[in-house]
């Protein structure tokens, strides 16, 4: 394989890496990242939790031998979605953690996602300072009599449970009593969405809900993904519908019509119901529809926008004290809860919003304002994504252009963004409208366009 080739698999980035196993994703690299992960940290021990993707077990064995080859103290969690590890590292004295797991990324992907003692994903800064150790080659190494300790972490599952249903009205769910359809994608989240279902009084039929890795589809939760759970719906009787990422961190809704919504209406739908009930700052990245937007002003509430990644919408969350932050992607966070996109919440929350208004997915789906979104992905060496985008930018020079995160132009009915892609060799093509058709002819133009520079 080419040089140029086999960059193009690897994402190396101030929260982790990502790559595909058996090609740029190997052993020595994994156990030299996570060394110089402990080497940043200054004591507790390390919570370390996987998908089941069938490589995530090597991925873990590797990233666990660094961590205790540094001196850490690791707490083995197996097979545990990234939401739950995330919330558990500051309730058990935790230096921080590791989630392995590639999130919305085909089976052939896996990543190693570092967070921190306050269960957040790493920020810039500590990012940096990780990259900084692992080029330096300055990671810490620990004398044979100083090796960590490697033990179970057991009984996590109620800690985070009931924590959640504290959070959540319980008894108004409960007295519902709704039917929910759940695509676990034979993800992380596979067998935990039994519990918390049953926790909430609601009937679950399960699809896809055995943590063995074995993607019956792409976990990327976007309608072409959710064909099973719209197919069976209407016949068992469904009040709501879900399909979730491989790490539960992204959700989507499917209604009880059968209507796959796309993951860029889960934000909407929740923060419209938090908002109403605790109105204050909103945070977002500039890719998330402008259906946010109409949210955020329906409560009077001011959105800010930031770069696309959990990590920046997190730290913009933090920075402005908002209520709530997510992006287009189907991850939410709450700040009243915890700082992460958590899955499960969502779906609580949804099911919260339905028995407090009395009313059906559908009902709430159609209540919010509705846009047309179209999306592309070209693949693209990683030399040419920039100068690609540079030629996006170069064509649309008249127009008043964005660079928060790639570009990003307005008009008055909508609006275009070109980026590249944080976790895939992509560059993603994103257009709103108020027409469909409007909408596929600005991403038809702009692939255009990259494709001949690429």
């Amino acid at each position: 394989m080419a040089p140029q080739e086999t960059l193009k698999l690897l994402r190396l980035s101030t929260s982790g890496v990502r790559g595909v196993v058996g090609q740029t994703l190997t052993p020595g690299l994994l156990i030299d990242l996570a060394e110089s992960f402990a080497s940043s940290l200054g004591g507790g021990p390390l919570l370390v939790g996987r998908d089941p993707r069938w490589s995530s077990p090597m991925v873990q064995s590797a990233v666990v031998s660094a961590l205790l080859g540094s001196g850490c103290d690791v707490l083995d969690l197996g097979v545990c979605p990234t939401p739950i590890l995330q919330f558990l590292v500051p309730r058990r004295d935790g230096g921080g953690a590791v989630s392995v797991s590639a999130g919305h990324n085909d089976a052939e992907w896996n990543a190693i996602t570092f967070i921190n003692a306050e269960g957040i994903q790493l920020g810039v800064h500590e990012g940096e300072e990780v990259l900084d150790i692992y080029h330096s080659g300055d990671q810490r190494r620990a004398a044979w009599d100083a090796i960590g300790s490697l033990g179970p972490l057991d009984d996590y599952r109620a800690t985070y449970f009931d924590a959640l249903c504290e959070f959540l009205d319980v008894e108004i769910i409960k007295r519902a009593g709704y039917r929910v359809i759940v695509d676990a994608c034979n993800g992380a989240g596979a067998g935990y969405v039994d519990e918390l279902l049953a926790r909430l009084g609601c009937r679950l039929v399960p699809i896809n809900n055995e943590p063995n890795g074995v993607f019956p589809h792409d976990p990327e939760p976007r309608p072409r993904n959710a064909r099973q759970v719209a197919s069976v719906i209407k016949p068992v009787g469904g009040d709501i519908g879900f399909l979730l990422n491989s790490d539960v961190t992204r959700v989507s809704v499917i209604s009880e019509v059968g209507e796959t919504v796309t993951e860029e209406y889960t934000f909407p739908l929740v923060a419209d119901y938090v908002l109403g009930r605790t109105p204050g700052p909103v945070v977002s990245n500039v890719s998330t529809t402008r259906t946010l937007d109409d949210v955020a002003a329906r409560h009077g509430c001011r959105l800010v926008k930031t770069l696309i990644g959990q990590s920046h919408s997190i730290a913009a969350m933090r920075d402005e004290a908002a209520v709530i932050a997510g992006e287009g992607s189907g991850g939410v966070a709450v700040a009243a809860f915890q700082p992460a996109f958590d899955g499960f919440l969502t779906m609580g929350l949804m099911l919260e919003k339905m028995a407090r208004t009395g009313r059906k997915a559908s009902e709430l789906v159609d209540d919010l304002p509705r846009y047309h979104v179209r999306k592309e992905k070209i693949s693209c060496p990683s030399h040419r994504v920039y100068a690609a985008v540079e030629e996006v930018r170069r064509h649309y020079a008249d127009r008043c252009v964005d660079d928060t995160d790639g570009i990003r132009i307005e008009w008055p009915d909508g609006w275009l963004h070109i980026r590249a892609s944080a976790t895939e060799p992509l560059i993603r093509v994103i257009a709103e409208a108020t027409t469909e058709d409007t909408a596929q002819e600005r991403v038809n133009h702009a692939v255009d366009i990259v494709s001949q520079a690429v």
